[in-house]
């Protein structure tokens, strides 16, 4: 199957939003000869698709492709940004999806006969540069400001190789966002003492 940007912008507008979903318009004023407003036809009735902290864990996680994985090169914008690149089979496709504060855009590179633009093209590589472009000029002079962060939402310290609580001392540690009632209670274990579990199946060996 496929879907249109607009689709897609339309859809993380809702995590830009706060969990808000309102169905797109592509032109928002018609006025007639005389100066007067054209009504426009009615569209479909805004609603709450997600929770605000719901909404803000998914910014959180599509935040950390910009500040640490594909998307890095979004972080020369010095304002703060989430989205996700994509890639589809032999690069046929490249995609880069994303929001800030103020802005959602959703950028596609591709032929219409669905030929691959080539083996080193990629959403990183292909799509986000443009998207990088769309969002400077649509933010320039307004200031950097953060994602709100709602009610329901707590930080945790975490291991990164259990998922568990991280302990006191730890150098490695990450600071991850939770629904509140979601953070785990469990500490990681030290590193120098043995997993029982493991120890178990060493002593088990491979014939099981």
């Amino acid at each position: 199957s496929e879907v249109r940007p607009i689709e897609l912008a339309n859809a993380y507008a809702v995590f830009a939003a706060g969990g808000r979903w309102e169905e797109y318009r592509l032109i928002s004023r018609i006025e007639a000869p005389d100066g007067s407003e054209v009504p426009l036809p009615p569209r479909a009735e805004a609603r709450d698709v997600l929770t605000p902290a719901e909404a803000y864990v998914m910014t959180s996680m599509l935040g950390s492709v910009v500040r640490e994985r594909t998307a890095r090169a979004a972080s020369r914008l010095r304002r703060p940004a989430a989205g996700k690149t994509g890639t589809s089979n032999k690069a046929r496709d490249a995609w880069f999806a994303g929001f800030t504060p103020d802005v959602v855009a959703v950028v596609w590179v591709g032929y219409d006969d669905h030929r691959p633009l080539g083996s080193r093209e990629s959403g990183a590589r292909s799509a986000l540069p443009i998207w990088m472009d769309v969002v400077r000029a649509a933010t320039e002079g307004l200031p950097a400001v953060e994602f709100p962060v709602p009610e329901g939402i707590v930080t945790a310290r975490i291991d990164p190789t259990s998922g568990l609580l991280a302990r006191p001392d730890q150098a490695d540690a990450i600071d991850e966002i939770f629904l509140a009632g979601t953070e785990p209670t469990e500490a990681a274990p030290d590193p120098d003492v043995l997993d029982p579990a493991s120890f178990l199946m060493e002593q088990m060996g491979d014939d099981e």
